[in-house]
């Protein structure tokens, strides 16, 4: 993306809340690290370059690369440059497998969005989830997102009706042990985890802002309610340079 001075909103004082100059350029270099355009360990170009391709000071440049290193998108290391940062996270496989603990674990928060939903008669997760073949299922398709960047994707089958009202519980909580508490699931093990790693599909490595060329690990799941009983089944995509895969054994 290459932006000028006309891209950015005028400094009017008579302009609305506007837009400082130098946030305009941090969103654009923001969307250049989650988009892949620049890549992780990668040499932002330098002070000048940057500053004539935007058309500003270097005090304004600065303020950008300041707030992008505050929201851990990038390090600066004194005479070296400024860099993409890595984001290798230590995702645990457990008895309480959970997303924002594990990643509250390593100082990192995530962003997790629905991407689709659908009912689904005779699906494939119907034996995990102990169910008869035919049986009626709530499909979720969500993402997950940590410093802006995708870190995996999840497709995730909940047995109706039982579970019905997932899709609207995890859209008002952003959670999917919110959501399923609200509908009186208090607590939820994992009984199986069964790992693999393949090549994405194209549509897959374009939703986690991968090369098509790049491999995913796979996690296939069954997560069950206090009396063993399965409660969700699913199968989730990480980014094999974003996450790192650990088994802990709990006590």
């Amino acid at each position: 993306m290459t932006l000028n001075a006309s891209s950015f909103p005028a400094d009017a004082a008579d302009t609305p809340t506007p837009i400082r100059r130098w946030e305009s350029i941090a969103a654009v270099l923001r969307q250049d690290i989650t988009a892949g355009r620049l890549r992780p360990g990668e040499r932002l170009p330098n002070e000048a370059a940057l500053a004539a391709r935007f058309e500003v000071n270097r005090h304004t440049l600065r303020q950008a690369v300041q707030a992008l290193a505050r929201d851990g998108f990038v390090r600066v290391a004194q005479g070296s440059g400024t860099f993409v940062r890595e984001l290798v996270l230590d995702y645990a496989l457990q008895r309480r497998t959970r997303l924002s603990q594990n990643l509250a674990a390593v100082g990192e928060t995530a962003q997790r969005e629905l991407l689709a939903h659908e009912q689904l008669r005779g699906s494939e997760w119907a034996r995990d989830l102990g169910v008869n073949a035919r049986a009626n299922l709530q499909l979720m398709y969500t993402r997950a997102t940590v410093r802006g960047r995708p870190v995996n994707l999840a497709t995730s089958a909940y047995p109706l009706p039982r579970l019905a009202g997932m899709v609207e519980a995890f859209t008002e909580t952003g959670s999917i042990t919110a959501a399923l508490q609200r509908l009186g699931v208090a607590d939820y093990t994992r009984a199986r985890s069964v790992v693999s790693c393949r090549l994405p599909t194209v549509n897959e490595a374009d939703a986690l802002a991968r090369p098509a060329t790049q491999p995913v690990l796979v996690v296939r799941y069954v997560n069950v309610d206090a009396q063993g009983v399965p409660v969700e089944v699913g199968c989730t995509l990480f980014a094999s340079d974003a996450v790192q895969l650990t088994v802990q054994h709990d006590e």
